[in-house]
């Protein structure tokens, strides 16, 4: 009787963890998108994980845990520098296990 007890409630315990790890990841995606919606200009996830950019700076990914800000930027060809304002990018968009939920640009 007294094991039936302790294994319920050390599943409770689990279960609760559990939940508590969901909550707290879905409680930063959202306060990320909310950042990276609002913003016009280049931001970092507030955990981030990796950064990718290609080397020609035609595109730079921030990735979060599950999620990425990704970065498009368009260069001037006639420009021979071929230098690129990281702070302004021409394009954005949101992903989430890499399905998009906002593009713009």
């Amino acid at each position: 009787m007294k094991t039936e007890k302790i294994k319920k409630s050390r599943k409770r315990i689990a279960l609760r963890i559990i939940i508590a790890v969901l909550l707290a990841w879905v409680l930063l995606v959202i306060t990320d998108f909310i950042r990276f919606y609002t913003s016009n200009s280049y931001i970092e996830p507030l955990i981030t994980l990796t950064h990718m950019a290609c080397d020609c700076g035609e595109s730079r990914s921030e990735c979060g845990i599950g999620y990425s800000f990704d970065y498009g930027y368009i260069l001037d060809i006639g420009n021979s520098s071929w230098k690129y304002d990281k702070e302004k990018p021409d394009s954005r968009r949101f992903s989430v296990f890499g399905k998009d939920l906002y593009k713009k640009g």
